[in-house]
């Protein structure tokens, strides 16, 4: 009996071990899981969150050759849809080269509130495109900082224009003093304008966010062009039409050549040049039986 209770605690025993470590393993596979999710997709972070800050968004995909053209249309048609004031159309490329390698590129400029989603979408119109996501860059510059910058420059520079301005309508026209003072006020006038284009050109950054799509084909990857068949195929048509070329060059310097060669020798057997010949020799053998 002792023996029976002892072999069913230890049963017990290795059984709750057996489940715990089970469990450990779920635990842990569980983040891997995640990891190699977000492996496949950009960081979760939100650069809208950031006041002031103008965004820029460039994406790279790699597609299928045939896929590129459809889905370069997709992005298109729902910048269109969003309307001119949210997303508008700036350049767009497709080319194929001598290898039938496709790339395009599709830049547009979108309202900064909804950018962030629509690169989102675009990405898994991409993946339903049998594609991925190969590259993500966010650049940003500091625009409400530029502007606060360049507004303080521009208030210092009217509160010094008025303040030469009063001391200008003290003056008498015509004097030196005067004629100092107009030039003072109209070189700080101009750089009031220049601050005042820095805050336009700023405000313009912060209105509108760029973002560019970047699309490959099999093989317009950099590191991921080489096909050994295609290559091979190509070594062999460049080499043969290497050796034709060489060939016919040759040809074309010969053939003129062994024409006139063949000329020459037609026009030696003719009858005018053999009773030519005939009249030389005879000729010659005259001279040296005088001799």
């Amino acid at each position: 009996m002792p023996s029976r209770h002892i072999a069913v605690a230890s049963l017990t025993v290795v059984t709750l071990l057996l489940c715990s470590c089970s469990k450990g393993d779920q635990q842990a596979g569980q983040p891997q899981e995640t990891g190699a999710r977000d492996a496949s997709s950009p960081p979760n972070i939100s650069p809208t969150a950031a006041p002031g800050v103008a965004f820029n968004y460039a994406y790279e995909f790699s597609l299928p050759d045939d896929r590129i053209a459809a889905t370069q249309e997709a992005h298109a048609s729902a910048c269109e849809g969003l309307g001119l004031a949210r997303c508008r159309i700036t350049g767009m490329s497709y080319s194929v080269d001598q290898d039938e390698r496709v790339t395009a590129e599709l830049d547009l400029k979108l309202d900064p509130l909804i950018a962030r989603q629509f690169g989102k979408t675009a990405q898994q119109t991409v993946v339903s495109h049998d594609g991925k996501l190969i590259r993500l860059d966010i650049g940003s510059s500091d625009e409400g900082q530029a502007i606060e910058q360049a507004t303080k420059q521009k208030n210092d520079v009217s509160a010094e224009v008025a303040q030469l301005q009063q001391e200008l309508a003290r003056t008498k026209p015509g004097t030196d003093a005067h004629a100092n003072l107009v030039s003072q006020i109209e070189a700080l006038q101009r750089q009031a304008a220049e601050q005042s284009q820095v805050v336009a050109a700023s405000q313009a950054a912060l209105a509108t966010t760029p973002m560019q799509f970047h699309y490959y084909g099999r093989g317009g990857v950099p590191g991921f062009r080489a096909n050994p068949v295609r290559e091979a195929w190509h070594t062999l048509v460049t080499t043969v039409v290497w050796l034709v070329g060489i060939l016919l060059q040759a040809l074309a310097v010969l053939v003129p050549v062994a024409f006139l060669i063949a000329l020459f020798i037609a026009l030696w057997r003719t009858r005018p040049m053999r009773a030519t010949r005939r009249w030389v020799r005879g000729a010659q053998e005259n001279e040296h039986g005088d001799d």
